[in-house]
């Protein structure tokens, strides 16, 4: 099922449940999801994340690229996992507890949490999780609906999940451009 999907054959070996998943992600980690509202949202992993704090409780800072579909935002929320959350949302869950400071929210312009991890302004991403429809024979991770934040989140976690999302057409790959600058202007 998966084998048409992940191409580089030295990674069908890491292929995982999104709970087993989800166990990599540990207290106090700084997390870059991919997502740009529901478009691009991994979907499984945080899911599984938000069960297993109902009995493991944890904490985490979550930076996205926009706001995540509601129903994430608000399982997380409501799990306990929140501590801190950045750099947009939309959940009214999430918000009640932003504005009883429950959990920090930093509320700026979703360009600029990238510059800042580029400037060491924000701590780097420790796990970044990434939806995609394919990981090419190079390692390349193809990303469904949205990119946002993805590759730079990618480019600087100690490490990766790629939650490969099989309804989506493996024809996305290739609508992307994405280029990374080495200077900016």
């Amino acid at each position: 099922m998966y084998r048409d999907r992940i191409r580089l054959p030295s990674l069908l070996n890491k292929v995982m449940s999104a709970a087993d998943a989800a166990a990599l992600i540990e207290d106090g980690m700084t997390v870059g999801m991919s997502g740009f509202t529901r478009a691009g949202e991994a979907k499984a992993v945080p899911h599984a994340l938000a069960e297993r704090a109902k009995t493991s409780p944890l904490k985490i800072t979550l930076m996205t690229g926009a706001s995540l579909g509601n129903d994430l935002d608000k399982q997380l929320t409501e799990a306990g996992v929140l501590s801190r959350r950045m750099p947009f949302q939309v959940d009214s869950t999430l918000r009640k507890a932003i504005n009883a400071g429950e959990v920090m929210f930093i509320d700026q312009h979703l360009s600029e949490t990238v510059e800042q991890l580029r400037n060491n302004q924000l701590k780097l991403p420790d796990i970044a999780v990434i939806e995609a429809v394919a990981i090419t024979e190079q390692g390349h991770i193809v990303p469904t609906t949205s990119v946002g934040n993805s590759a730079s989140f990618a480019i600087f976690a100690k490490q990766v999940i790629v939650e490969i999302n099989l309804a989506h057409n493996p024809n996305l790959e290739g609508l992307h451009d994405i280029y990374i600058p080495t200077y900016r202007p």
